[in-house]
């Protein structure tokens, strides 16, 4: 029983350390991944976290709650569960927006290339999402966004759709995997007490549904996977350029547990900026830099030629790469031609990225290829990140370098865990007493 204490322990903590130690695996539903957190009804947040307004003001979560008490709910344009159930949520808002501050929390996106929409890479293109959301959804809860870091989003296990309601206090006093009306009502109730009206959805005249599309196939073929594919990051230099084309890269398992296997380039372009590619000029191009060992069959590509004068269908490739290291970062270059779509402008574009042999637990999946609805999203590495990466990141928590953490060093919502993580009880943590905790 001491050892899976000990184990439940440090898996606990490895998910606490929400961008230092990634989000849990992909396999695990969102129900665990909450669960995961350690978030209890009575916790606080760390003041540290941070989210943006829609009107792109950076806030403290914190300060949120000093008014009234407070709902929060994420979601995305990406989400049908968010998209199936913010309608009812609105609902409860106008009952209680008179009593309690509600907010939709936009996050990274939970399955791309729907609707068209794909990850975005700047604040300022996620506060663009928010600008669509409100326009297609007609909501009236403000919005806000997290960072492009996805603090919150990792404090909240990487949930789709989670919803949350604090204090004035900020302690949570209400907490959902799946945002969930009656039980919101039912939290509220008990908090500030019933209201004295019921709003219906039907009368709020909300849209319809937002149905789930993905991009049509009238120019070029969608590549088809039989095996689910598995994120990986993808690093856009930091010039300040706008990325008119979004690189998603996705791998086998095979490759990101050996390093050799297929890899999948999906060059897509981004929809809020208004642009289609320029067929009467050369097809998109990429060149990958070959690394010492590295092995690629493809590591030039470009495109096919389309005989339609533009059109905005993705670009794809699926390729073979053996022995890539994970230690070396693969750079990309692609070139292609876009044009605006009110015609102001056409020129070519020079965009540069770096792949990373690492699963980015915050790329979302894509469906039919990188997520299955009640299948194993494999993480592969050891289902993803090591348990030995996580503990050297772990003891990042060692600010004076001398080897062991203290307790003053250990983050403050961590320490009701520490002493049953100090098998020795000498008041510090090893990096020795952690690997042993995972063997006991």
């Amino acid at each position: 029983m001491k050892s899976k204490i000990y184990y439940n322990t440090i898996s606990a903590l490895i998910v606490l350390f929400s961008l230092q130690i990634q989000a849990q695996s992909f396999e695990s539903s969102p129900s665990m991944r909450l669960n995961a957190t350690g978030l209890e009804i009575g916790n606080n947040l760390p003041d540290s976290l941070e989210v943006y307004t829609a009107e792109g003001n950076k806030i403290k979560v914190t300060d949120l709650f000093k008014a009234k008490p407070t709902v929060i709910v994420s979601g995305c344009l990406t989400c049908p569960v968010f998209l199936r159930t913010y309608p009812s949520v609105e609902a409860v808002y106008n009952d209680y927006r008179d009593k309690v501050n509600f907010y939709f929390l936009y996050k990274t996106l939970a399955h791309p290339e729907n609707n068209g929409y794909i990850q975005p890479i700047t604040i300022e293109e996620r506060l663009r999402h928010i600008v669509d959301a409100k326009e297609m959804l007609q909501t009236k809860i403000p919005w806000l966004a997290d960072p492009m870091t996805n603090e919150v989003s990792s404090t909240f296990g990487l949930t789709p759709n989670s919803e949350f309601l604090f204090d004035t206090n900020g302690s949570i006093q209400y907490m959902n995997t799946w945002s969930d009306a009656t039980d919101l009502r039912k939290a509220l109730t008990e908090l500030v007490g019933t209201s004295d009206k019921i709003t219906t959805i039907e009368s709020l005249n909300l849209p319809d549904v937002v149905k789930m599309s993905s991009p049509s196939e009238k120019v070029t073929t969608r590549i088809k996977v039989e095996e689910t594919l598995i994120p990986i990051v993808v690093k856009p230099d930091s010039d300040g350029s706008i990325y008119y084309v979004k690189l998603r890269a996705e791998v086998t398992k095979d490759l990101l547990q050996n390093g050799s296997g297929k890899l999948y380039l999906g060059f897509h372009l981004d929809p809020i900026h208004n642009v289609h590619w320029n067929n009467l000029v050369d097809p998109l191009k990429y060149e990958m830099t070959i690394l010492n060992g590295t092995n690629i069959k493809e590591a030039i590509g470009i495109a096919p030629v389309i005989s339609q004068a533009s059109d905005g269908e993705p670009r794809e490739f699926f390729i073979e790469v053996n022995n890539w290291k994970s230690e070396n970062q693969i750079p990309i270059k692609i070139t292609y031609f876009a044009c605006d779509d009110e015609d102001k402008w056409c020129k070519i574009v020079v965009q540069n990225y770096k792949l990373v042999l690492d699963t980015d637990s915050f790329a979302g999946g894509v469906i039919g290829r990188s997520f299955r609805a009640g299948g194993s999203q494999a993480r592969g590495r050891g289902q993803g990140m090591r348990a030995g990466n996580m503990i050297e990141r772990m003891m990042s928590f060692d600010k004076n370098k001398d080897g062991l953490i203290s307790k003053s060093e250990f983050p403050e919502r961590m320490r009701d865990r520490f002493d049953r993580m100090d098998a020795n009880n000498d008041g510090f943590l090893s990096k020795d007493e952690l690997s042993n905790m995972r063997r006991r």
